[in-house]
């Protein structure tokens, strides 16, 4: 997953999920490190297209804010599993959501199921419905359509 915005005009933006196709690791060094030892990747993002990542330059204030420093990284992390808050705004094809009874926010589980393209690529974990509609009146409209979704998951 992209850590920061790269080139928001080809779709790379903090959040953007991909994977590496290749590692770029010039002149290994044990001892020494030096610009070039930091690795550049390639990155496949789908329907965004194979991309060369590049390690970024970051500065940051350093301890008493005395001076600053800078480290160099690459903008990626790994990105096994996402807490719903992290995938706000991104659609994805495949998703595996728990709607159990750990659901702690208002509107959670709205997050994780909107953020499917289609019900063939959800997969629902532990579904507690007392969780979902939480203390206040629900929309009698979007109750049946949760009963109605269920059920179509139910007779395949």
């Amino acid at each position: 997953m992209l850590r920061c915005n790269v080139d928001a005009s080809k779709g790379l933006v903090n959040g953007s999920i991909g994977h590496i196709t290749e590692i770029i690791w010039l002149c290994f060094r044990g001892a020494k490190m030096y610009d070039t030892d930091i690795p550049s990747v390639r990155i496949d993002f789908g329907k965004e297209g194979v991309h060369l990542t590049q390690p970024k330059t970051v500065h940051f204030p350093a301890k008493y804010s005395h001076s600053t420093a800078e480290r160099r990284i690459l903008p990626i992390k790994l990105c096994w599993a996402c807490t719903v808050h992290t995938m706000q705004s991104s659609i994805v094809d495949h998703a595996f959501v728990y709607l159990g009874s750990k659901l702690f926010a208002t509107g959670q589980a709205y997050v994780a199921l909107s953020r499917v393209k289609s019900l063939e690529g959800l997969l629902i974990e532990d579904l507690d419905c007392s969780r979902l509609t939480g203390k206040r009146p629900c929309n009698s409209d979007a109750l049946n359509e949760m009963h109605r979704l269920r059920n179509l998951s139910t007779d395949n």
